[in-house]
């Protein structure tokens, strides 16, 4: 039987999708919010008697399942949804007339079987949640476009109580409304979790719809309007660490970029998750498209690339596009173990570079994947997690986090000698230790100046303007003991142009805090602050107007 609905059916699941809780199939003028009742309130069908009577006690069992579809090297396998168990996930019941109003709850086993029992005086349904874990581990799927959140459900229909108990299996499909979609994603942030062997992770969020629309009511912690793209942050809507997924592009869900199936790439932010809760991430953000990168945003994209494929035992980084009704290709693979490096970096500077180092540092471990080419790295996976969260306090050397501090915490912990850890890094054109070009950052000693005579906001074939290594210039400043000091940062291009030389100045602590910061038009920057004792980062970045403006600037920077 085809699950799958027409275009119709999606056409209009979008036009109801503005309705108010209050008014069920009438919709305002202009963008509002997908209502909490459309995602979480009970399935057409069924009708209710009249209120009131004595309570009823009532055991209702059932399976929850949902539709996966297979990530396959041609893109989403369209026509096969694969009907797994929903396990360890949130089933209510509820009164069936107000969502929020909960009669009783229990979870789901590993067979997506559950059994719950309440008392009820009204008529009521079942809904399970895209919501699993216990005490501070719990993960949660919420709708991107409702106003609050709301984890997502699938309901059922509303049921009579005098019926008695009853069997309700519920099915999440991936149709026109894709209630799958949820349910996916938890079950692959609920695999990652259990995979890992750090315990006591804490709360995730993760926020996904169908067409990305409606954003404009998803807030992080601090107010601002999330736009919302495939990321990990701290700071969620909730106060907890969130990812964000891409639901597909609304004017094209059927041939736009969903990732609410594409395991890895969920598996990259759900790694991004660990490293920024229990390691350490220097990466100072922004976009990034496999071109030469700094060597702290370059560890930081490429390790959770490895780390996240290694929990799922995936070797084979994929991202798809389409969906059911459409047609479904793959954007982007790598080989962790294989993969033709893109862009123009190399060595530690690359981020597929990292990825293929890291998967060569722990694959034919235990606990990890199979190795493929016989390379010396063999660590236990639990092993190399450990070391990854021994980063989260490490002090010098390699305290600024980037692929020579992992490698050299390996070696510290002896899970790596220093031989295999060189053997490893030369398959990728460097060294370890590090040598010439390949150290970072410069020391930026308190009274003398550096220099650097070739910034520019051009990266190679693929330009980065944020992140590419001609496009900043860091240094590790380092105190023995608290202090106030000047930082000045002098322009010496000659005819100072700002839409084409402009520098900006930022100092940030090993939690990428901005301590101090000066930016703007003016040729030379100064900030001066009052630091505690420990290492600190000076970053200058060219910032031009537009990188067809941007034209190399020469500068020194001193400390004092």
């Amino acid at each position: 039987m085809n699950r799958f609905l027409p275009l119709l059916a999606l056409l209009l699941f979008v036009a109801l999708s503005g309705c108010r809780d209050d008014e069920p199939g009438k919709c305002g003028v202009g963008p509002t919010p997908v209502s909490a009742y459309s995602v979480i309130g009970p399935a057409p069908g069924g009708t209710a008697d009249p209120d009131g009577g004595a309570p009823v006690n009532l055991t209702i069992t059932g399976n929850i399942t949902f539709d996966r579809l297979t990530v396959t090297a041609t893109g989403l396998d369209l026509l096969n949804p694969v009907s797994e168990n929903a396990v360890d996930v949130l089933v209510e019941a509820v009164t069936y007339n107000n969502i929020n109003i909960v009669l009783g709850s229990t979870s789901t086993d590993a067979a997506g079987a559950y059994s719950l029992n309440f008392s009820t005086t009204v008529d009521y349904y079942i809904r399970a949640r895209a919501q699993c874990g216990s005490g501070g581990d719990i993960d949660r799927v919420f709708h991107s476009q409702t106003s609050p959140p709301v984890v997502h459900a699938v309901p059922g229909q509303v049921l009579n109580r005098a019926a008695g108990s009853q069997v309700v299996n519920l099915h999440a499909a991936a149709d026109a409304t894709n209630r799958a979609g949820a349910f996916a994603v938890l079950d692959t942030a609920r695999r990652l979790r259990a995979a890992c062997t750090l315990t006591a992770l804490g709360p995730l969020d993760l926020f996904w719809g169908m067409g990305n629309a409606g954003t404009q009511w998803l807030k992080d912690g601090g107010g601002n309007t999330i736009t919302l793209a495939t990321e990990t942050g701290l700071d969620g809507p909730n106060g907890n660490p969130s990812i964000y997924l891409l639901g597909g592009t609304a004017a094209d869900l059927l041939n736009s970029d969903h990732d609410e199936f594409d395991e890895t790439v969920i598996a990259h932010e759900w790694a991004s998750f660990l490293q920024l809760t229990r390691s350490r991430d220097n990466n100072f953000g922004g976009p990034h498209f496999g071109e030469e990168l700094l060597f702290s945003a370059s560890y930081s994209e490429g390790v959770v690339t490895a780390i996240g494929c290694a929990l799922l035992n995936q070797r084979v980084y994929r991202d798809t596009v389409g969906y059911v009704g459409g047609s479904s290709s793959v954007q982007f693979e790598f080989d962790c173990e294989s993969g033709v490096v893109p862009g123009s970096g190399v060595g530690y500077a690359n981020e597929f570079r990292v990825t293929r180092a890291t998967w060569d540092l722990l694959d034919g471990g235990a606990g990890s994947p199979a190795d493929n080419d016989g390379d010396p790295g063999n660590i236990a996976l639990a092993d190399l997690l450990s070391s990854f969260a021994d980063l989260q306090t490490r002090a010098a050397p390699y305290e600024i986090a980037w692929l020579a501090s992992l490698l050299q915490e390996l070696v510290d912990d002896a899970h790596l000698t220093v031989g295999d850890a060189n053997t490893i890094m030369t398959a990728q054109s460097a060294a370890f230790p590090p040598a010439g070009g390949d150290s970072f950052p410069a020391v930026l000693t308190v009274g003398a100046a550096a220099t650097n005579a070739n910034l520019d906001a051009w990266s190679g074939a693929d330009p980065n303007p944020v992140l590419g290594p001609q496009a900043n210039g860091v240094w590790r400043l380092e105190l023995a003991a608290p202090q106030t000091l000047t930082i000045d940062v002098t322009n010496t291009t000659g005819a100072y142009d700002p839409a084409a030389h402009r520098l900006d100045l930022s100092l940030h602590d090993l939690s990428r805090n901005i301590k101090a910061q000066h930016v703007g038009d003016v040729a030379n920057k100064t900030v001066t602050v009052s630091l505690a004792a420990g290492t600190y980062i000076v970053r200058v970045q060219h910032s031009p107007a537009s990188q067809a403006s941007s034209a190399p600037v020469s500068f020194s920077v001193q400390a004092q």
